[in-house]
């Protein structure tokens, strides 16, 4: 007769011993059934040449089916891991950035210090598939958003991203109506130029609007001092969303004749009529009813929201009719319009130099803030990789705890390395000595980084291996931030990945390679060459 009280050595916490049981040999199961350590091997962010083969090594001395997926079948190299050593760098210390999973990187530093060209080494990583840098046999979709002030054609700096279109891959510059000609001389004038870089005017596709958009558009948002026809404005939007429920798409038209059936004051009419002309100025012309528009201009707004794979999109709105919190919205429109067909193709998004845009306090920046927070929150359910690159570490702190990889370049700001301490694991550790803290080896070795070199902080990436016996297992299984002194980087981390990859025939001891994660622990790495024109670089007097 079953128990009603819960008691030891029945059949029910049988079945619950079952549901905690730990497999001792979970690095050897069959990808059909991933374990939890097998998970967090094939989502590491990055990895060393060392570590890859260590884990193909565990599935050939386990007899794994060869004909399985590799534990990182799309990778991309990243650098060369430095080392404070007299030895030359060798091979195991290439690391790669895992193309595969999805995962996101803050990268900051300094003007000239590298970390647009690390973004672009990045973006190449996931566009590329023929790239002489890694193995991507499924390339992503790209998209890139930039702003910069414009003053002057000649003073105005393009995304520097555009430069992939060197080796063949189509880039797409979508650009501010009121701008077009102007960035489209610009942009054509391009070293490394080819067919593949188009530029295009920036049209909203009204099918793909809904009422969120709508919101956006009408700067509708966390204002503690709204306009006076904003409460209408939102009554109108509410009537049409509960009247439109379970339809896609936004019938602007509707709205415009819902919004002149209105009685509105004097004062209210003229920043209402303004705020829809920015707004009609960034839909195709010919599809707004009654606007003064050239049906000739069309360039087909469905077209250009469209992401294949192994293509990239750039939004850059530089433009001086387009400020920051119009460029922001805007910006969280295109987001959320690149993900909607996620499912055609990975997703990589990219911002570049963020803080041209992102440090307003603005309802708009910070509901762009936000959107990019919940899809860094969800990256693993979207197929999205998020790369942020930026001057200012400040920016949001948020997105800095959140991200799985930051890459530091050089800067001397005492304030900015504060910032980046007090969010990322390793930056503060404390533990050189009475006189001597680890935080401040760490801003030394920043202040002193040559320009394409990085510390990265990772606390999954794989990029150590430790070897040692059965009978040394206990010994060694706790790697601890005491050790930091004898380690080439900085202190060592505790988690690891244990790889029972046997290197002796004696049964009596057999020698094992760890897998060891990043932890605490950071690594110094120069990144590569770029495989596309590099437009980045200095210019100098001669």
């Amino acid at each position: 007769m079953s128990s009603l009280y819960l008691s030891k050595n029945t059949s029910e916490t049988g079945e619950h011993m079952k549901l905690v049981k730990g497999d001792a040999d979970a690095s050897r199961m069959s990808r059909f059934k991933i374990t939890r350590l097998e998970e967090e091997l094939i989502t590491a962010p990055l990895f060393s040449l060392s570590a890859c083969e260590t884990l193909d090594t565990d599935r050939l001395n386990s007899q794994q089916n060869l004909d399985e997926d590799p534990m990182y079948p799309q990778y991309g190299l990243l650098g060369l891991r430095n080392r404070p050593t007299s030895k030359p760098p060798t091979q195991d210390d290439l690391v790669y950035a895992n193309v595969s999973a999805p995962w996101s990187a803050f990268i900051c530093g300094s003007q000239g210090s590298g970390k647009s060209h690390t973004l672009s080494c990045l973006l190449e990583n996931a566009l590329i598939s023929s790239s002489p840098a890694g193995k991507l046999s499924s390339p992503l979709a790209g998209l890139v958003i930039h702003y910069d002030t414009f003053t002057a054609f000649s003073s105005t700096q393009l995304c520097e991203a555009a430069y992939l279109h060197s080796s063949g891959i189509p880039v797409k510059v979508l650009v501010s109506p009121t701008n077009y000609l102007a960035m489209k001389k610009a942009y054509k004038t391009l070293a490394g130029g080819s067919k593949m870089l188009k530029v295009e005017p920036l049209y909203l596709p009204q099918k793909d609007l809904n009422i969120s958009m709508m919101k956006t558009l009408m700067g509708i948002g966390n204002r503690t001092e709204q306009p006076l026809y904003i409460e209408v404005v939102m009554k109108i939007l509410r009537d049409m969303a509960i009247a439109n429920q379970g339809k896609s798409g936004f019938n602007y038209s509707a709205f415009k004749l819902l919004l002149q059936r209105e009685q509105f004051l004097k004062g209210q009419l003229m920043p209402l009529n303004m705020r829809l002309e920015v707004l009609e100025s960034f839909f195709e012309p010919g599809s707004v009813p009654g606007a003064n528009t050239d049906r000739s201009k069309q360039h087909g707004a469905d077209h250009a929201w469209k992401f294949p794979p192994g293509t990239l999109t750039i939004i850059d709105l530089s433009c001086p009719f387009v400020g920051q919190e119009d460029a922001c919205a805007l910006f969280n429109i295109a987001v959320s319009l690149f993900l909607k067909n996620r499912h055609d193709a990975g997703r990589i998004i990219a911002l570049d130099e963020a803080h041209k845009f992102m440090t307003s306090t603005s309802p708009e920046a910070t509901d762009l803030t936000d959107t990019l927070l919940s899809v860094v929150r969800q990256q693993r359910h979207l197929a999205a990789r998020l790369l942020i690159a930026t001057q200012e570490p400040t920016l949001a702190p948020a997105l800095l705890e959140l991200c799985n990889v930051t890459i530091i370049h050089r800067f001397s700001s005492p304030a900015w390395f504060k910032a980046i301490k007090s969010h990322i694991a390793g930056a503060g550790i404390e533990g050189l000595g009475p006189n001597n803290t680890a935080s401040s080896t760490i801003f030394h070795k920043i202040v002193r980084l040559p320009t394409g070199e990085a510390l990265v902080f990772c606390p999954t990436a794989l990029l150590d291996i430790a070897k040692h016996n059965d009978q040394e297992d206990e010994e060694l299984s706790s790697i601890t931030s005491s050790s930091w002194p004898n380690t080439p980087d900085g202190p060592s981390s505790t988690e690891s990945a244990q790889i029972a990859t046997a290197d002796s025939e004696s049964q009596d001891e057999r020698t094992f390679h760890r897998v060891i994660q990043l932890g605490t622990s950071y690594a110094h790495i120069r990144v590569r060459n770029r495989i596309t024109f590099d437009g980045g670089r200095s210019l100098l007097e001669r």
